[in-house]
């Protein structure tokens, strides 16, 4: 009987099994739990609820709760007293199914829709008080869901399902020994909780992750030997947790986990076609491939399962004046997929939620996501990931302005989906946790934005004042410069109740700071929203010591707030609190691993720390988030040269050449040109002399776009020089490339007068005058007087230059930083000079 239980368990999970398999079955002494059993799996939770096992297992006939006890522990007492007085495993079944009963119910009537009676105390008996009203036990359950937070969503439908299935699946899921998916169902649990709160909660983060390593250790359950399609989905789950709370790093891994458990790889290719109506030319466009290792399917499998189309989220079709419906490919169906089961189609769409998560916002990436979401959208199945794919879609077009009507339309549709009766409830429910359905109130928020984008304030306006959307509706009233107008409003609802969060509200209405202490104080010193305020109070005036005592404090009511830590971290910079900027650098870093911001400025931080290797990891790492910024570039180049990186500065330097063809910094090129010519190792070990190569295409490319630049030909001819192999021709080149950096050098009208530039070129003639007479050895005479003779009139030209420009009028004496130099030269001259005679004789 437990394994039957077990399989039915892991059947629960993915709502999708026949009743059949419960036919036959001994009870065990329970002849209640087969029916509760078949009511769950068919979605049948209110019928589930009041079967009269699941009634009496809460309490039904006893005493009515007492107003001092709260709904928890009421039903804490039943359930435990139900469990103990015996029946085993099917009584510990029967308790899960109330709480996975209570949950679905929660969430059927707070995401997927529609709205579905009767009341919590009608299915949980005792519920209210003698004495008390519905309203005030609602009030209450909403004040008990809180928690550790800020605040809950105020409009929610039958909280008190959420207590109960959270008492059930948290508190006393170690009562429900016999039951194996019961850290499932918790970590499900805690996550609809947590979406329903206002900022992340660290107490339902710690029980998430309890609760995925119990689940991730029980090889029972997500074994790919028992189910390919249990495992993918459970790791797309754990992944979508994750993102929620800003770990991308392990979100990644839950996903790739999911792709080996389906043995599926989804990659983005490309394909000739046409994207508008009046295009010529085929160009090329993104489309997904999808590619199968040949797996057999196994037994035990997800279904598959198809609903009619008009069960669906319609797709609204773009009607534009000039942008195709979709792309018309040059060949048929390049962009067609193979029709994909529901859970492929969950981890098409976690792909699409994990890049967009790691990846900076750009038109690059939205091209890339829509491409998956036209992937997902040929096949439509599941209700969940129909309305998830039409939504990221909307996200993208509500900034398009060929697409933005559309955008609009759509999200009215997939407001209407959730209200129709059809589908049902239970096909809705399939999938939900692999998904991105919202709450309904903040699917009408993304509505009320786009019409904020379109101009129409007024209609956004009543929508967020209907929700109870009062931060939404302050922005609203600031459009239409009627400030006043929203700080009334709030404080007609702080004449009904008072919140800390109502106050911080008011605070932001009027700009008054009493508002933030006083939500401080009415929280008990608990509120890290009213001292988040307060620091962004301060940091809006630039007052940012004040603005980190603040942030300081709200950080640590609740560590998981990312936009604190950036805040804290961007105040301690301008402060030049290098230690403090660090620290919440890496705080953000923790919490958006793929945030480039982030990485570069920390190894600000740590530079200024004179900490300069985990500065140069710090950029490796922005690096790897963002790599088409040519200013990261240079903050690595320059970090990597500071530490004897010179192969990576090197590298560094031809990727900006990518992007800043021009990009000239010989500060940079003459330390990597000295590394190598004097043969040093890097911090590894590893010689320069290898990079002689690459170092001379750098310079070659150089010189050829900036033909003018001095110091340029004269880094090339010093690494000319310096060649591996020297030849007659090296010796040739480095002549001419030093010959190249006089000539620049004195071309520009009144260089003579610039006593550095002066020197400069007269250092320039002394290397032309050394490689020329190193570079005649060996040649015919002609080609050697020829030579001589040129790089002797260059150097003429610059003596003759040099003492007309740095001579003093006063006394007729040359300015004394170039005495020296000028002698060097004029020697050296002498010498070539001599060479020239000694060749004429001959």
């Amino acid at each position: 009987m437990k394994e039957l239980l077990h399989h039915l368990e892991r059947k629960y999970l993915y709502s999708e099994y026949d009743t059949k398999e419960l036919q036959g079955v001994d009870a065990s002494g329970n002849a209640a739990w087969p029916n509760v059993g078949k009511l769950v799996a068919v979605g049948s939770y209110v019928e589930a609820l009041r079967e009269e096992e699941c009634q009496r297992a809460l309490g039904a006939g006893k005493n009515i709760r007492e107003a001092n006890i709260s709904i928890g522990d009421h039903y804490r007492l039943m359930l435990e007293s139900y469990l103990h007085d015996g029946g085993g495993v099917a009584r510990e079944h029967t308790v899960l199914c109330i709480g996975l009963s209570c949950l679905q119910l929660f969430t059927q009537n707070n995401f997927t829709g529609p709205l579905i009676g009767p009341n919590p105390e009608v299915l949980l008996p005792g519920l209210i008080p003698e004495e008390s009203t519905t309203d005030c036990v609602r009030g209450i359950a909403l004040e008990s869901l809180v928690g550790d937070g800020e605040g809950v969503y105020n409009l929610l439908h039958g909280p008190e399902y959420l207590i109960v299935a959270e008492l059930i699946l948290t508190d006393m899921k170690d009562s429900l020994t016999s039951c194996l998916t019961v850290d499932w169902w918790c970590f499900r649990c805690a996550l609809v909780h947590q979406r329903i709160l206002d900022e992340k909660s660290p107490q339902l983060y710690e029980v998430l992750l309890q609760a995925l390593n119990q689940v991730e250790n029980n090889a029972q359950l997500v074994s790919t030997n028992i189910s390919r399609d249990l495992a993918a989905l459970y790791h797309i789950e754990a992944g979508h947790l994750h993102l929620h709370y800003y770990d991308v790093g392990r979100a990644g891994d839950h996903f790739k986990k999911a792709s080996q458990a389906l043995d599926i790889e989804v990659s983005l290719s490309g394909a000739l076609g046409k994207r508008t109506k009046w295009q010529q030319e085929d160009r090329a466009q993104l489309v997904v491939k999808v590619q199968y290792n040949d797996l057999p399917i196994m037994a035990n499998e997800l279904p598959s399962y198809n609903l009619l189309p008009s069960d669906l989220p319609k797709d609204i079709m773009l009607n534009d004046d000039t942008r195709l419906p979709k792309f018309k490919f040059k060949e048929e169906d390049q962009d067609v997929v193979p029709d994909l089961r529901p859970i492929e189609q969950s981890f098409v769409l976690a792909l699409i939620t994990h890049k967009r998560r790691s990846s900076a916002v750009d038109l690059q990436l939205d091209e890339e996501t829509k491409a998956y979401l036209v992937a997902l959208l040929q096949y439509p199945k599941n209700w969940c990931f129909q309305l998830s794919a039409l939504l990221l879609r909307s996200r993208i077009e509500a900034v398009e302005t060929r697409a933005m009507q559309r955008s609009l339309t759509q999200l009215e549709e997939l407001l209407a989906a959730v209200n129709r009766e059809e589908p049902s409830r239970f096909e809705r429910m399939k999938l939900f946790g692999a998904s991105l359905v919202l709450p309904h109130w903040e699917l009408q928020q993304e509505l009320a934005k786009v019409l904020m984008r379109l101009g129409c304030i007024k209609y956004a306006l009543e929508i967020f004042e209907r929700l109870y959307l009062w931060e939404d509706a302050i922005t609203c009233y600031n459009e239409l410069q009627m400030r006043q107008r929203s700080a009334e409003i709030i404080k007609n609802q702080l004449d009904k109740q008072e919140t800390p969060k109502l106050w911080c509200l008011l605070g932001d209405a009027t700009d008054d700071i009493s508002c933030y202490n006083k939500a401080w104080e009415l929280s008990g010193h608990r509120s890290g929203r009213a001292q988040r305020c307060l620091g962004n109070y301060y940091y809006v005036r630039k007052d940012y010591k004040n603005a980190i005592k603040h942030y300081d404090l709200s950080l640590e009511k609740n560590r998981l707030q990312f936009p604190v830590w950036q805040r804290l971290a961007y105040c301690a910079l301008q402060i030049e609190d290098w230690e403090k900027c660090a620290q919440a650098y890496r705080r953000c870093s923790v919490l958006e691993p793929d945030c480039f911001e982030v990485w570069n400025n920390m190894s600000q931080a740590y530079l200024n720390l004179d900490q300069k290797q985990r500065a140069w990891r710090s950029l490796q790492e922005a690096l790897r988030c963002k790599m088409d910024s040519w200013r990261l570039w240079d903050n690595f180049m320059l970090v990597s040269t500071s530490l004897g990186y010179m192969s990576q500065a090197l590298n560094a330097y031809v990727r900006i050449l990518t992007m800043k063809e021009r990009h000239v910094d010989t500060q940079i090129l003459g330390r990597i040109v000295k590394a190598i010519v004097e043969g040093a190792a890097d911090p590894d070990g590893r010689e320069m002399k290898g990079l002689h190569k690459k170092c001379s295409e750098v310079l070659g490319q150089l010189t050829s776009e900036v033909p003018t630049h001095p110091e340029l030909w004269y880094l090339y001819g010093i690494l000319t020089q310096a060649s591996p192999v020297a030849s007659p021709e090296t010796k040739h080149n480095a002549m001419v490339y030093f010959k190249k950096s006089l000539a620049a050098s004195t071309q520009k009208a009144g260089w003579e007068r610039d006593t550095f530039t002066t020197v400069a070129s007269l250092h320039r003639a002394s290397y032309l005058l050394d490689a020329t007479l190193n570079s005649v050895e060996g040649l015919p005479p002609k080609v050697a007087l020829s030579n001589l003779s040129a790089a002797r009139m260059s150097v003429q030209s610059t003596i003759v230059g040099t003492r007309r420009g740095q001579t003093q009028v006063a006394t007729g004496e040359l300015v004394e930083e170039i005495k020296e130099p000028l002698k060097n030269v004029e020697e050296k001259l002498q010498v070539l000079l001599q060479k020239l005679e000694e060749l004429k004789v001959v």
